[in-house]
């Protein structure tokens, strides 16, 4: 496993950028640092890595609340299905920012799973680390948070969450502690917005 450790005041290192995106594009998965809290991901495409990511959390595929992170929202419409400009707008408000937002999927995401996962969580986070290594990429990663069961006194430590998933994951970004305030969630799927969750992230009035 790789284990790479940043300060909050520093940048990705070219090398350290190269290990992840080679980390990525090779099959891995990695646990990185969010706007909210830690999470475990891998890149869209790669099927074997989601069925990893949901054995390692324990979280069955129907209720794993997978989402798609994107350095901004110009990819969106090539995993999702239609929705309206007041979506759009509301959505480009609140971004970038710890909000998960709950689109209807289209066939590029549900072909990926066994029971053709009809929705999906979409992230434009608001953390320069993150929005580095998405600008690398040319497909969003699907990742899941770790701040759930067993783990939730632990997971905004990168260091203990190295040490226990030292032998199941290929590459760790320490960026110092997280908050432990999960995103707020936003359902889409509709005409307007709905609120499911109130987290770290603060509607516009």
């Amino acid at each position: 496993m790789i284990y790479i450790k940043i300060e909050s005041f520093e940048l990705l290192q070219y090398q350290e950028k190269k290990d992840i995106i080679n980390t990525l594009k090779k099959g891995g998965i990695i646990v990185f640092p969010t706007d909210s809290v830690y999470s475990i991901g891998c890149l869209l495409n790669n099927k074997k890595g989601i069925d990893r990511i949901l054995k390692i959390t324990g979280k069955p595929e129907k209720k794993s609340n997978l989402s798609l992170f994107f350095s901004n929202l110009k990819e969106l419409a090539n995993y999702t299905l239609n929705y309206n400009n007041t979506i759009f707008r509301s959505v480009k408000s609140l971004t970038p920012g710890p909000f998960t937002f709950i689109f209807r999927a289209n066939k590029v995401v549900t072909k990926m799973f066994e029971n053709s996962k009809k929705e999906v969580g979409v992230r434009i986070p608001d953390h320069p680390i993150l929005i580095d290594i998405l600008k690398e990429l040319d497909e969003p990663i699907i990742s899941t948070s770790l701040n759930t069961g067993d783990l939730e006194d632990n997971a905004n430590n990168p260091f203990e969450l190295s040490e226990r998933y030292a032998n199941e994951v290929d590459l760790v970004i320490d960026y110092g502690p997280s908050t432990q305030e999960v995103t707020t969630v936003l359902d889409c799927t509709g005409n307007d917005i709905e609120l499911i969750r109130q987290g770290k992230g603060q509607l516009i009035a």
